[in-house]
């Protein structure tokens, strides 16, 4: 489906969740602001390239910040170029964990189903490769095949961070 008419049949539905999405998370922080607990959102831009190019922003939720390990839930919605010349747009949902300086990231869109793999700096940016596997084959080009992806996260949540610690 091309993207002049998928964005009448969905980007609307989308758009209505990601701010219901952004519109809990700042209500949830604020009811809870006399305990440790935050939920803030973090906004994430992704750039990957398989057998196209697809640009994809959106909100991750760090689920478990308390701990130097990271767990990410993010949605978002991204952007990919087409064989005909048309846009197609993709949702994207996924779940991204990191230790240290190594990540694992796994989602999915209606689409397709990917799994990334690879380093992280303090959970700012991400470098990974992967692979990115159709539902099915259909005439319209999906996005697959191996991936590369740099992943860049802002929030003003600094427990989202891994911390800079220098060897002494």
């Amino acid at each position: 489906m091309p993207f002049s008419s998928f964005h009448k049949s969905y980007s609307g539905k989308l758009g209505i969740y990601c701010v219901l999405l952004a519109l809990f998370s700042f209500s949830v922080n604020a009811q809870n602001t006399k305990s440790d607990f935050t939920f803030e959102p973090i906004f994430y831009i992704n750039y990957s390239v398989a057998n196209k190019s697809l640009l994809t922003g959106g909100l991750e939720f760090c689920l478990d910040c308390k701990n130097e390990n990271k767990l990410f839930l993010g949605a978002g919605y991204g952007v990919t170029n087409s064989y005909n010349g048309n846009y197609y747009g993709l949702p994207d949902v996924h779940l991204s964990y990191s230790k240290e300086l190594l990540f694992i990231k796994t989602g999915s869109s209606h689409k397709n189903a990917y799994a990334i793999g690879g380093f992280t700096f303090l959970n700012r940016f991400d470098l990974g490769f992967g692979y990115s596997l159709p539902y099915n084959n259909e005439k319209t080009s999906v996005y697959k095949g191996f991936t590369t992806s740099l992943t860049l996260r802002l929030t003003k949540n600094e427990k989202a961070y891994q911390k800079f610690n220098i060897i002494q």
